[in-house]
């Protein structure tokens, strides 16, 4: 009988996970994960919002300097968390199908806005959002470097939100007055 140990590793199930990822290979398991994926963002006054996903919510503000509240992450920052999470569940994920225990991990993960004067409307012209972000992964695990670098390399690779940022992703648009 296998011990709890074998089964699990880094708090995934393993078997159930190896499962998971098999599954993908179905046809309706492959278009059923692959979306539509919604949020819904409701404005709750200043320059506040709440996000509405499944069954949780995330609530946004901006810095207090900004004339803000600061209750809360900016829309901004939770972009940098979610390209950071992403990453680390890829990580997790590859750690996992490969048999490498992870013992501490983390990724920092920073931006730098190419023009925000154009989000101020004091300039017309340029990108308001990130012009560079990086992201460094932090690991303490039972595996030589080559491996965990190659673990790396996938969970970036395989990040469905770092590769919407870094490859170009249409987005459209509609407006409807309500009211």
């Amino acid at each position: 009988m296998a011990t709890e140990e074998e089964r699990d590793l880094n708090g995934l199930p393993r078997e159930k996970l190896a499962q998971v990822l098999e599954s993908f290979k179905d046809p309706e398991v492959f278009n059923a994960v692959t979306g539509p994926w919604k949020s819904r963002i409701a404005w709750q006054g200043g320059m506040r919002a709440r996000a509405y996903m499944r069954n949780h919510q995330v609530d946004m503000d901006e810095p207090g300097d900004l004339t803000a509240t600061d209750v809360a992450a900016s829309a901004h920052e939770q972009l940098l968390s979610a390209i950071g999470s992403c990453m680390t569940v890829g990580f997790v994920v590859n750690a996992t199908k490969q048999g490498v225990r992870i013992h501490d991990l983390e990724v920092a993960v920073e931006g730098y806005f190419d023009n925000i004067r154009k989000w101020a409307g004091v300039e017309d012209e340029g990108n308001p959002g990130y012009g560079r972000i990086s992201a460094k992964c932090f690991v303490r695990a039972d595996a030589d470097e080559d491996t965990l670098k190659e673990i790396w390399r996938l969970a970036v690779e395989g990040s469905p939100v770092t590769q919407s940022v870094i490859n170009p992703t249409s987005v459209e648009t509609d407006f409807e007055m309500v009211g």
